[in-house]
């Protein structure tokens, strides 16, 4: 059985935004929002100091490829349905295989 690990990268926009305490005040709840609704991990990972931009790293992990690639499209649906711009996204999706019986060591196969 193989793990799969999916990360949405999101490069959000808000032009009219002036100042980090206006920014914060709409990604924080955004960032919150996405923790309750959805199963992922969300991390805020660039423009933490600019004020009209900023991107999230949301991540999840499953056994079923197709379930996470759900996922992140909803993720993504409900991020440009809010109140910053999605300027970018990219979807980065890693597949990992279980190592067999005979490629582990001895004591732990």
């Amino acid at each position: 059985m193989a793990t799969h690990v999916a990360v949405l990268h999101v490069e959000l926009s808000m032009p009219w935004v002036h100042s980090l305490k206006e920014k914060r005040a709409i990604v924080t709840p955004l960032v919150e929002r996405l923790r309750r609704r959805f199963p992922v991990a969300v991390a805020r990972v660039a423009g933490l100091d600019a004020y009209d931009w900023e991107r999230l790293a949301v991540a999840a992990v499953g056994s079923d490829g197709d379930a996470l690639h759900g996922v992140m499209t909803r993720v993504e649906r409900f991020l440009a349905s809010g109140d910053a711009r999605v300027r970018a996204s990219w979807l980065d999706v890693e597949v990992w295989e279980e190592p067999r019986d005979d490629a582990l060591p001895a004591d732990e196969a």
